[in-house]
């Protein structure tokens, strides 16, 4: 499905290429096609605006390329079947319609991706999503702790839906000592505790009490000598 980047966790920010066999619409000479396509994740009624912008045309797959160098990171990329133009004036015209339903169509797949990501972010329920929701919630209080501005605040609203939902399933684990925990303490510290309470939230879910309670006793030493 994509070239780069992954369907279970899209950027956002695709762009969709194809190579051209023969004459190219758009603009001649050129072999390349490509479009890029945008999906906000601010919602609007529950639906992600999306973005389309006019397809532009390169030389050759170089140019495309050397366009996307500086900000690689930041794309997905997918490439369409070769564009093949019928001489024919009336088989082109449908030829259009057919490649733009096409382009829809992915467009479409792809906004549903990046739904499934948005409900798979704060996703609970239980076994192995518990698992899964406590590796979410410490990498969200790294990104808290290594950001400022509107990506701290957006990295907290993470960790507090994370800890209601999780506490509301397992209301033994001591999440709002976790909580204090990741607001007060910075740096390795903040690293070291967040990893610590999650690999004690882990103990306690397969009843290795006595691994929870050594790490517990580290939790406690490790907070006292860091104020």
């Amino acid at each position: 499905m994509l070239e780069k980047g992954s369907t279970s966790n899209p950027t956002g920010n695709l762009i969709l290429y194809c190579k051209v066999i023969g004459e190219n619409p758009f603009q001649s000479g050129c072999d390349i096609i490509a479009s890029n396509v945008v999906v906000s994740f601010l919602k609007v009624n529950e639906s992600l605006p999306v973005v389309t912008f006019p397809p532009v045309s390169y030389p050759v797959l170089d140019d495309l390329q050397k366009a996307l160098a500086k900000n690689i990171d930041i794309y997905d990329i997918a490439k369409l079947p070769d564009f093949i133009m019928p001489e024919d004036t009336e088989r082109g015209n449908k030829y259009l319609q057919e490649r733009m339903e096409q382009y829809n169509n992915f467009v479409l797949r792809y906004v549903e991706f990046c739904k499934n990501k948005d409900k798979s972010e704060i996703k609970y329920s239980k076994g192995d999503d518990l698992n899964q929701s406590l590796n979410i919630l410490m990498e969200a209080s790294i990104d808290y702790r290594n950001s400022k501005d509107l990506a701290k605040e957006i990295a907290k609203d993470k960790i507090e839906k994370l800890i209601q939902e999780i506490s509301t399933k397992n209301p033994e684990f001591d999440l709002e000592n976790y909580k204090n925990a990741i607001y007060t303490f910075n740096g390795p510290v903040g690293e070291e505790l967040a990893s610590l309470y999650v690999k004690k939230f882990k103990a306690i879910r397969f009843e290795e009490y006595e691994e929870a309670s050594l790490l517990k006793r580290k939790i406690l030493d490790l907070e006292a000598n860091s104020f």
